[in-house]
């Protein structure tokens, strides 16, 4: 005897379809809300550097925090400041766009993530600026690196490793 029938298991399959449809809105919206853009700025002459890696930044009305796995986003240093995106466009829905300039951000400081889980590392860069979307950690495993070039342009940097909590970037 069959635990699904016929109607509950459509019922079962609406049901999972509508729950990742809310799902991918919610991260649209999260990203939406997260995204700065800088219309000012130059952006032909290219990066100075530029690093792969994760991504967490807040979700709206203090719901916690979402992370982006690493390698599906990309942080560019230019002459004026940072971007962070999404790697590939298809991504960049769900991934925001964050642009600052380097005397917006406050603190560039080592974070990392409770346990050691895997072999990449759980270290990043938590980008502070009262600016939208701050804070939010830049995952990579280079992470000195990226500090060293931050500091290089006039950030203010916290080497000493913090750990970030589970459902805040604070």
């Amino acid at each position: 005897m069959s635990f699904f029938t016929g109607d509950t298991y459509l019922l079962v399959v609406l049901l999972a379809i509508a729950l990742l449809i809310a799902s991918a809105a919610l991260m649209n919206f999260a990203s939406r809300r997260a995204t700065r853009t800088l219309d000012d700025v130059n952006l032909e002459a290219g990066p100075l550097q530029s690093f792969k890696g994760g991504l967490r930044w807040p979700l709206p009305a203090h719901l916690g925090t979402t992370n982006t796995p690493p390698v599906l986003v990309s942080l560019e240093l230019f002459e004026w400041g940072v971007r962070i995106q999404a790697r590939w466009p298809w991504l960049r829905a769900f991934v925001p766009l964050w642009c600052a300039r380097y005397e917006e951000i406050l603190i560039a400081e080592h974070a990392h993530r409770g346990m050691q889980i895997s072999k990449r590392g759980s270290d990043g860069v938590r980008f502070r600026a009262r600016v939208a979307g701050a804070p939010l950690i830049f995952w990579t495993s280079r992470t000195r690196l990226l500090l060293d070039a931050l500091e290089s342009h006039g950030v203010a940097v916290i080497r000493g490793r913090t750990t970030a909590r589970v459902w805040t970037n604070e």
